[in-house]
C-alpha cells in the first residue's frame, strides 16, 4: 500500500512537471539565443546548418523550444539536435566556419565500427556502429592515422553525430559520406556506396546547368526580392559549352578558362588550373569554394531556379513604382499642423518642410528639405496586418536613411518609426535586414 502511495506520488509529480514544461512552451515569446541545428529536422523541412531562434529549454523533457529560420512557427526538438543557445552573430559564425560539411551524412559499411572520445584509435570508445547505421559528419579533425600493419589506412577523423546524439570521433576509412536533404530524402543505395551512374549524372546535370546564390530560392520563397543582392549576371556558369567559368556575386568577378574537372572527393570535383572546387550536394544544389578579391578563401551555396531573374527583378521595381504611384495619386501633398508639409514630387523624389518637431531625435539635424523615397525593406508577417510597408526618405543633406511604416488612409497618410536591425550573412556577405516597430513610436498624420 505504502509503494502504492508513492507510486500515485511520483505520477502526480510528474503530471505537474509536465504542465509546468507545457506552460513555460507556450507562454514563452522572448528569444533566450540562437543555435546552429545539428541534425536535419525534416517535420519542419530544417536542414542541418540552418541557425534557428530559441524560446525555450526544458531540462525535465530534455527539449528545446524552437522557432524555424523565418520565425512563423515552433516545434520542439531534443536538446542534442541543436548547438547551445548563443548570440546571433556568434551562431551565424559557428554555421558558416562548419558549412562545409553541411548536409553531409556518412553511414558504416563494417558492424562495430567505433566512434571514440578523441581522433586517436587509443581513445576510449563511446558507441560502436551497426552496419548501415548513419550518423551525420560534422567536420574533419587533426589525429592520429589507423595503421594497417605498417600501412597507413586512407581516410580522416570525422567529428560525428549519432541519431540518438552521441557525439565523438571516426576514422572514415569504413564509412561512405552522402547527403540528406532538409525533407529527410537522399541519394544511397543501401549498400554503403552512392550510385556511380546516379554521380556521373548529377555532374553532367551541374555542368549544364546555370546556378544562383541560393538566397535567390529564399528571396523568391519569401516574395521579398532586395535588387542590391539579386542581380541579372549574378551567379555560377560552368561554361560546359564556353570551356571558361565564370563566377560573379556582389564582392567576386572572374572568369578562368579550363580543360576539365577533376574529381579529389566523393561529389567534389575541381576545375583544372582555377582556384575553382565544385561540391555536389544534389540534383538542385551545389557548393563552390573559391577565392574571393581579397584572397581569402569563401564559401558560397547556389541552386538551380524555374522562374526566370530578370522578370523577377522587373516585377520587384515595378512594385516599387506603384508603391510612389499610390502616394503621388493619394496626394501627391500631405499636410499635418506638427508635422510639416510632405509632398510627392515625381521620379521617386518628395520634398519635406516644417518637421521641426522631429528633429533631431528622428530626421538629423542636417537633413535638408528633399530627397529621394524609395520600398526596399519588407515588412514582418506580424505587421503585414496594421501597416502597407516601409517608405525609407534618404534626405540630400546627409545620404541616411530615415524610415517609417506606412499606411495609406481615405483621408491621408498615417505613418510612425520603422526600426530596421542590419545583420550580415557570412556566408554570402549579403546584409539582411530586420524590420520592427520601433520602442515607444510616434504616430505622425497627414491629411491629404
Amino acid at each position: 500500500m505504502k509503494n502504492f502511495g508513492k507510486k500515485i506520488g511520483i505520477s502526480f509529480l510528474c503530471a505537474i512537471f509536465s504542465l509546468v514544461s507545457i506552460c513555460f512552451f507556450s507562454c514563452s515569446n522572448e528569444i533566450i539565443g540562437y543555435s546552429v541545428v545539428l541534425w536535419n529536422i525534416p517535420e519542419a523541412l530544417i536542414a542541418d546548418g540552418e541557425v534557428v531562434p530559441v524560446y525555450m529549454k526544458s531540462n525535465i523533457s530534455k527539449t528545446y523550444l524552437i522557432g524555424t529560420p523565418d520565425e512563423s512557427q515552433r516545434i520542439e526538438i531534443p536538446l542534442w539536435k541543436i548547438t547551445e543557445p548563443m548570440s546571433k552573430g556568434k551562431a551565424n559564425k559557428y554555421a558558416t566556419t562548419n558549412a562545409y560539411f553541411n548536409r553531409q551524412y556518412a553511414v558504416s559499411v563494417i558492424d562495430g565500427l567505433p566512434i571514440r572520445k578523441d581522433p586517436t584509435n587509443s581513445a576510449k570508445q563511446v558507441y560502436r556502429l551497426r552496419k548501415g547505421e548513419i550518423i551525420r559528419a560534422c567536420y574533419i579533425g587533426k589525429g592520429d592515422t589507423p595503421m594497417n600493419g605498417h600501412t597507413p589506412l586512407e581516410g580522416d577523423w570525422y567529428k560525428v553525430l549519432t541519431s540518438t546524439g552521441i557525439d565523438g570521433w571516426c576514422f572514415s576509412y569504413n564509412l561512405r559520406t552522402f547527403e540528406i536533404q532538409a525533407d529527410g530524402s537522399y541519394d544511397y543505395d543501401g549498400e554503403g556506396m552512392i550510385k556511380v551512374e546516379s554521380a556521373n549524372n548529377l555532374l553532367d546535370a551541374a555542368l549544364a546547368s546555370l546556378w544562383y546564390p541560393e538566397y535567390y530560392a529564399k528571396m523568391i520563397n519569401k516574395k521579398e526580392i532586395n535588387l542590391d543582392y539579386m542581380q541579372e549576371d549574378y551567379g555560377f556558369d560552368p561554361g560546359s559549352t564556353s570551356g571558361t567559368v565564370t563566377l560573379k556575386l556582389q564582392n567576386v568577378d572572374v572568369s578562368y578558362p579550363y580543360e576539365g574537372v577533376t574529381k579529389t572527393a566523393d561529389s567534389v570535383y575541381k576545375f583544372t588550373g582555377t582556384p575553382i572546387t565544385m561540391t555536389i550536394r544534389g540534383e538542385n544544389s551545389i557548393v563552390l569554394r573559391f577565392s574571393d578579391t581579397d584572397g581569402k578563401p569563401a564559401t558560397v551555396y547556389f541552386v538551380t531556379i524555374d522562374d526566370d531573374v530578370p522578370t523577377l527583378i522587373q516585377d520587384e521595381r515595378a512594385r516599387r513604382q506603384r508603391v510612389y504611384s499610390t502616394l503621388m495619386r493619394s496626394g501627391p501633398t500631405y499636410n499635418s499642423t506638427n508635422f510639416g508639409v510632405l509632398t510627392f514630387t515625381g521620379g521617386n523624389k518628395f520634398q519635406w518642410s516644417g518637421f521641426d518637431n522631429l528633429q533631431p531625435s528622428i530626421i538629423p539635424a542636417d537633413a535638408g528639405h528633399s530627397g529621394t523615397m524609395v520600398t526596399k525593406y519588407f515588412l514582418p508577417t506580424s505587421l503585414k496586418s496594421i501597416w502597407d510597408g516601409v517608405l525609407t526618405f534618404v534626405f540630400s543633406g546627409t545620404r541616411s536613411e530615415v524610415n517609417f511604416l506606412y499606411k495609406v488612409e481615405a483621408n491621408g497618410l498615417r505613418m510612425t518609426t520603422a526600426r530596421v536591425s542590419i545583420t550580415k550573412d557570412l556566408s554570402s556577405g549579403r546584409e539582411n535586414a530586420e524590420v520592427s516597430m520601433a520602442t515607444e513610436s510616434q504616430v505622425i498624420f497627414f491629411l491629404r
